[in-house]
């Protein structure tokens, strides 16, 4: 049915016209019940039935009226490009980035008599574009690497025509015409907010020019949807992830001191630390120091629940004093990095300052760990596959990662 009328204009006004004259008939036909059924002996019947039948317009009649034409503008035109106030107001609840998939897209596709069409949506990352086909009543998603590259020249040229591009325009070159030709389409409207392109859609008929002046309304709805879905994704997120970094400064605050302790005669310092890494001191049963240094390759959200978990798992192993040895707690983190399905590469250094006798242990996995003493940097004393044994002096000793200084071992003379 939606297909009888070739306008929505057209649709929109005899429908309009309908509502309308159901209403006159409505009213009237109240006036009439009131002369017909009130006493005869009554005076000022006339006047009676007249207010009578204006009330009932006024309280029945007209909101009668707004559902009906808002039930048949959504049926016979959609509520996206109704001019009705009920039918807007739905429209405006529904126009998210759900309903810009499920109910304008369509939409957009039979304004412009098309068969067929394609909407690409920014996706949260900003650079890559998931893409929806519709074809004869059926809306599919299909993967995005089969019809648009995000480095496409395409992008480049349809962020400046906003009133939408024809295929074979004069300033138009091969190459965005093969990507008309791959999209199936000879219109393309682009969805721009702010100077940056949030999706566009391809059909395959041009439309009319008074068509494309709706089109252009509905693409400025539809980059708005998308930015504020983007926006509002990244903000949850945010709110995410920086209260897990706040339950993680937490923990570290309330059970071990930020700065390296003091161990004997073995000062330790604190020379850099980067996002993305994690390093943490905890004393053992028997006094002795371990430290944990774990730098993921990745920083991102991902990689923050991953170090916080961690934090966790080496404070609770601490708590239940399982902490025995450094191939324990290498081997505790390597099982729950697997845990948590961790499959990006890391650098791990798990280390031992013995108060007893002076030792500094040393388990490391990882290319980048460099372990030399101030006066020969270029001896590397760390190795992989062993512990490293080595005592502090007054010539710094030095542990550094991608040859950034991380931590120094120093041998400050006999305490008091």
């Amino acid at each position: 049915m939606k297909a009888f009328f070739s306008d929505h204009r057209i649709a929109s006004a005899i429908i309009t016209i309908f509502v309308r004259l159901f209403g006159v008939i409505a009213v009237l036909t109240a006036y009439e019940i009131c002369i017909n059924f009130l006493p005869k002996e009554i005076e000022f019947v006339r006047e009676i039935g007249v207010l009578t039948s204006l009330i009932f317009g006024v309280f029945a009649v007209l909101p009668m009226q707004e559902k009906i034409a808002g039930f048949l503008k959504v049926t016979f035109v959609s509520e996206y490009l109704s001019n009705d106030p009920g039918s807007s107001r739905m429209a405006h609840r529904r126009f998210d980035l759900e309903g810009l998939i499920r109910n304008v897209f369509p939409e957009l596709v039979r304004l412009t008599n098309s068969n067929f069409g394609k909407l690409a949506i920014l996706r949260n990352d900003l650079t890559y574009y998931d893409l929806y086909t519709y074809a004869h009543k059926k809306q599919r998603k299909v993967n995005t690497l089969e019809g648009i590259n995000p480095k496409s020249p395409l992008l480049k040229y349809i962020l400046s025509k906003r009133s939408g591009s024809i295929i074979g325009e004069p300033d138009q070159n091969n190459v965005i015409n093969e990507d008309f030709v791959s999209l199936r389409a000879n219109f393309i409207l682009p969805f721009v907010f702010r100077e940056k392109l949030f999706g566009f859609l391809a059909v395959s008929n041009i439309p009319k020019d008074d068509v494309r002046h709706e089109l252009g309304f509905l693409a400025g709805k539809c980059a708005l949807a998308v930015h504020n879905h983007i926006l509002s994704s990244q903000i949850a997120e945010n709110k995410k992830y920086r209260k897990e970094f706040e339950n993680a400064g937490k923990i570290r605050r309330f059970l071990e001191p930020t700065e390296p302790p003091l161990i004997g005669n073995t000062k330790i310092d604190l020379l850099s630390r980067e996002p993305g890494e994690l390093l943490e001191f905890f004393q053992s049963e028997t006094e002795d120091f371990y430290f944990v240094f774990l730098r993921l390759s990745v920083t991102n959200a991902v990689s923050v629940l991953a170090l916080c978990y961690i934090l966790g798992t080496l404070y609770a192993s601490r708590m239940r004093g399982e902490t025995k040895d450094l191939l324990q707690i290498k081997t505790l983190v390597e099982e729950n990095l697997k845990e948590i399905s961790w499959t990006e590469r890391y650098d791990l250094a798990v280390g031992k300052v013995s108060k007893a006798d002076r030792k500094i242990s040393l388990r490391i996995v990882g290319k980048h760990f460099r372990m030399f003493k101030n006066s020969s940097p270029e001896r590397n004393l760390a190795s992989i596959g062993w512990e490293n044994v080595e005592i502090p002096e007054q010539d710094p000793l030095y542990l550094a990662w991608n040859e950034r200084k991380i931590l120094s071992f120093q041998e400050i003379g006999v305490s008091v």
